[in-house]
């Protein structure tokens, strides 16, 4: 059983404001404080300090913002078991290239073989982290960077990073330099998005950025990028799972970019996640030792 006071402590961690905690969790501010100061006796630190007018999370809080959020996922799981509903929920997020291009063969496998309820969210690695802190995923696929610190993960495959064109591109199948890019237009995802990150980081390694090209078309689908490329309307950088089997697109390669990127299988420290990633991965799963 979790201490009640945990609740009370992570709504003022993200808020940082004892009146909005307060109203959020419907007490007053002094039950609030009153709260914070027995877990600040309890463990023995100051969890909060003020700064002027401003509420600040010390270094402590971290550290128990992280037991404190594992604690509530292990506790919501063993609540489910110990009820032993019929069926079970299971909740999976992914990034857009790993929830559409990746993850649709063993999630299918899995799907098949189980009666549980399967919740599969697709979004940007911000919004899934954020669900994973509140209990809201069991865990994640992410592609790109995320703070390994703050989070337990494990490899789950690699993945080539690569230009794609139309199948009769002059860049088809070769290697270019960020010189051959101008006067190209390109098709990429929406700003904040991994895959444009990628690049972005690539070209200003170099002192350029997306205004390198001709022209810029932006959409957050990957099918309609896929259909702008195939008709010569600009190429694209992506993960080569995106485009594999297509025959009217091709790959070529940056000489600046490094190509293979990491996929990662995304948890909160601390949670008994690693038999149920087994579970939906099934043969598909990587070798995830001990958590």
């Amino acid at each position: 059983m979790v201490d009640y006071r945990i609740h009370t402590f992570l709504a003022l961690y993200e808020a940082l404001n004892y009146r909005r905690t307060a109203e959020q969790l419907r007490l007053s501010q002094p039950a609030v404080s009153q709260q914070i100061h027995a877990l600040e006796s309890e463990y023995g630190c100051r969890l909060f300090l003020y700064d002027g007018k401003r509420l600040h999370r010390t270094a402590q809080a971290d550290r128990l913002a992280e037991y404190a959020r594992s604690a509530l996922y292990n506790d919501q799981r063993l609540r489910q078991e110990l009820a032993a509903p019929a069926v079970r929920e299971v909740r999976v997020g992914a990034t857009k290239t790993i929830g559409e291009f990746v993850l649709a063969g063993p999630l299918s496998r899995y799907i098949r073989d189980t009666r549980d309820n399967v919740t599969i969210e697709v979004d940007n690695t911000e919004v899934l982290l954020h669900q994973l802190e509140h209990e809201a995923l069991d865990f994640a696929f992410i592609e790109g960077a995320f703070d390994k610190n703050r989070y337990g993960y494990r490899l789950y495959r690699k993945a080539p990073f690569v230009g794609m064109c139309r199948r009769d591109h002059p860049f088809a199948g070769r290697t270019v330099t960020l010189q051959d890019l101008r006067g190209q237009s390109v098709v990429l995802r929406e700003k904040g998005s991994g895959t444009r990150a990628i690049l972005e980081n690539a070209l200003a390694e170099y002192g350029f950025g997306v205004d390198l090209f001709s022209r810029e078309i932006r959409s957050s689908n990957f099918s309609l990028i896929l259909r702008f490329v195939s008709e010569g309307s600009g190429i694209t950088f992506a993960y080569a799972p995106v485009a594999e089997g297509r025959k009217d697109i091709a790959f070529f390669h940056l000489d600046c970019l490094g190509e293979e990127r990491e996929f990662h299988i995304v948890y909160l420290k601390g949670t008994k996640v690693f038999p149920l990633i087994r579970e939906v991965l099934g043969e598909d799963a990587p070798d995830l030792g001990e958590p």
